[in-house]
This record gives C-alpha cells, structure tokens and sequence, in this order.
C-alpha cells in the first residue's frame, strides 16, 4: 500500500511517503522562524505559511520518494486536534488531491499518530519491533500529555486505546516553552531549556510537584508554571541571567520528575508487558534516559522513536497511523470531511 500522508497541525508542513509501515520519505518544513519573534505560534501567519509551502513540500517529499501521485493508494491527513486554520489547510489539500486523481482518503487523530510512531520504519524495513500487549505509552508533547493503555482487539490492525492519565491544564511540552518565555529564552522553549539545563543544578529551587496523590494517574503543570512565576518574579534580569543553566535544569527536572512518577504508577497499576513513549519532548535526551531507568527498574522493554524527526509533529506517524485505518478499510468522504480541531482522543 502506498500512502502519501499529509500534515499541518500546527506550525509545521509535513508531508511523507510510505509503502505500508516504511517511510520512503519524510519531509517537515518548520516555521519556528516565523513564530519566534512572537514567543509562540500565530495562527494567521502559520496558515499562509502553510498554504506557501504545503504543495512544493508534496511534489518535495513524491521526488524522493521516486514516487508519482498516480502510484498513491491512500491519502492521509491530519484531522486533528490542532490549530484550526491550520489543519483546514492540510485537510482541504488531502481532499482536492483525492478528488482530483481518485484516490482513497483517511482521515487520522493526531494524538494517534504520536502512539503508533514506534510502528514507523526506515526504507529497509527496520526497526523490527516486538510490541507485546498490553503495552503503556507515554506521549507528551507541547499539544498533549496522556497515558495511554493500548491492546490489539482480534486482529494486528485493530488498536485499542483506554486514557489512563492526561493533563488537565497545561500539556508538559507547553509548561517547557512558558518556562523558557520567563527565562527570556525564545522560542520554541523545551530545544533552548534542553540546551541551558545540561550544566545546571537541578535542586537550585523547590519546586512543587502536582498531584502527589498516589492514586491520580493524571498530570497538572499549572501550578508547578506558576509557583516557578513567583519564585523568580522579583528577580533583576542580571540574575536571572547568572542563574540561568540551574533555573532551567530545576524546572525541567520538575516536569520530568513528574512525568516519571505518574508513568510508574500507571506501570504498577496495569502491569503492561511493553513500555511506548513518543511526542515532540522525547527529543530531549535527559527525558529518554528517565524512561530508559524506568524500563531497567521495570525488566519491561521501552521503545522509542529512534529520530528526532519521528518525535516531533511530522508526516510520517500519519501515515502509519493511515495504514491501519485503511486496513480497517475507515475511508473518510473527500467531499464532507472537515476539520476537527477540539478532536478527542
């Protein structure tokens, strides 16, 4: 099955090429210099962004694929959650595209895609991954952060999903970039507080960590954002400035700490057989070494996307998730699909 995959959740063009489960190619066009002036994404400059790249970005990732439209069997594209001029853009592309040269459409939650990452596999087919079930994923990104409970219903293509723990305010990745925005860091924060923290002290400040209740599964970064606040608020700039690797490396290790303490209780809780993690903050090199202590306390076996590319938003975990939606046979109508950027998961 060959799959072009298409997605524009945010800021981010990306498109993808793959046969079954084998990314043939990958290609993500990033806007952050767009945004970073701004501290954070516009949406009405995100969008025209998007409808400027979105089709030079398809006939990039086609041409190293070696790929023509007419040898596409599925189109897959992000339906959402995300932000909404942006995924019309996407999804209005995905539709014309699928009108025009009659092709079979899927429509994919993006959250979805983040999980079923780990499936991804390079043109030679590897990684080879033996993913037992139940298995227990960690997705964190600045758009989300949930546990997630996956089992297989009858057959390989059949994912089930059960949310066993999630935010309730600020997502983990969206705490990193306010965090960063305090420190006068830039944009996008969790890449800049990586960098700034490696040399820092990680107890420099106490810091809460939320929802310390053994029995709550689910995250809250709220208050741990805004105890940060008020901890540094009265702090000159040249202080700030001074103490800026332990500032960084603090919070960032309150939000890992956090992250960490809820995934081994879900770990305690259903007693999984294989470990997942995916999303955009497992870039961050101190958070893959947390989950793989985790996995060695646990004798469970942890997979995560092995690329950087593969962690953050990007085609290719669309189409993944597409294929075992078109397996499924889950067509959406080109002529009546819409965006849903309030999309559950």
């Amino acid at each position: 099955m060959m799959i072009l995959a298409i997605e524009t959740s945010c800021d981010d063009t990306c498109a993808a090429v793959l046969e079954n489960t084998r990314v043939l190619a990958n290609v993500v066009s990033s806007q952050t210099d767009l945004h970073k002036d701004w501290g954070g994404v516009v949406p009405d400059i995100a969008k025209r962004a998007h409808q400027a790249r979105i089709m030079p970005v398809i006939m990039t990732v086609l041409k190293r694929a070696k790929v023509k439209i007419e040898d596409i069997d599925v189109i897959a594209v992000t339906k959402g959650p995300g932000l909404a001029i942006a995924l019309s853009v996407g999804v209005n592309m995905a539709k014309e595209l699928a009108i025009k040269y009659h092709k079979k459409l899927v429509a994919v939650n993006h959250v979805e895609g983040h999980l079923l990452s780990n499936w991804a596999q390079n043109r030679e087919g590897l990684p080879v991954r033996n993913i037992v079930f139940p298995a227990l994923c960690l997705t964190v990104s600045g758009g989300h952060t949930k546990l997630i409970l996956i089992n297989l219903q009858s057959s390989n293509y059949n994912f089930q999903y059960e949310v066993v723990g999630e935010t309730l305010d600020d997502a983990a990745g969206e705490a990193l970039d306010k965090a960063a925005k305090l420190l006068g860091l830039g944009y996008p924060g969790g890449p800049v507080i990586e960098r700034v923290a490696i040399n820092g002290n990680k107890k420099f400040l106490e810091l809460p960590r939320p929802l310390a209740d053994k029995k709550i599964l689910d995250y809250s970064f709220s208050g741990l954002k805004t105890s940060f606040y008020y901890k540094i608020k009265d702090w000159e700039k040249e202080r700030i400035n001074k103490n800026l690797a332990n500032l960084a490396a603090t919070f960032q290790e309150a939000v890992f700490e956090t992250l960490i303490r809820k995934y081994k209780l879900a770990i305690e809780k259903y007693q999984p057989k294989t470990l997942l993690a995916s999303g955009g903050v497992l870039a961050n090199q101190e958070l893959r070494k947390k989950l793989r202590k985790v996995a060695r306390e646990t004798k469970l076996p942890i997979f995560m996307p092995a690329k950087k590319i593969l962690n953050t938003d990007n085609a290719a975990m669309i189409g993944v998730a597409g294929y075992f939606m078109a397996k499924r046979k889950e067509w959406a109508d080109p002529k009546t699909l819409d965006r849903d950027p309030r999309l559950n998961f």
